[in-house]
């Protein structure tokens, strides 16, 4: 186990399976993400455009990365994302196993020390 070295998970929504399944996929083919994790059953409530709440089913995308890629991710969003304004969260890791960080390293092209 060792600190984290800049690994952080990103948190966003998707109203679909669908969704899920594209976003995640062309943050894989793009390395911008080692693993996104989708969890359905999410209900979420919100004011949108409007001054009644409203509430939607959603699935909840984890995505691993690293903070050396959060720009490219929200450049990436801007046109894959299927939200008008997507929520794009990021939380620290204080820390990870040795081999999940090499290997989300080495996923998302990055150098041994983080280093894009």
């Amino acid at each position: 186990m060792r600190e984290s070295d800049g690994e952080v998970l990103v948190l966003t929504t998707v109203a679909d399976s669908e969704q899920a399944r594209a976003l995640a996929q062309s943050l894989l083919d793009l390395h911008l993400a080692a693993c996104v994790t989708c969890i359905a059953g999410g209900l979420s409530f919100f004011r949108w455009k409007s001054a009644t709440v409203s509430q939607e089913q959603e699935l909840v995308l984890l995505l691993k990365t690293h903070r050396a890629k959060l720009a490219e991710i929200e450049r990436h969003f801007q046109t894959a994302h299927p939200y008008e304004v997507p929520e794009l969260v990021v939380l620290p890791i204080a820390a990870l196993s040795d081999a999940y960080g090499e290997w989300m390293r080495d996923e998302l092209n990055l150098s041994p020390k983080g280093d894009a």
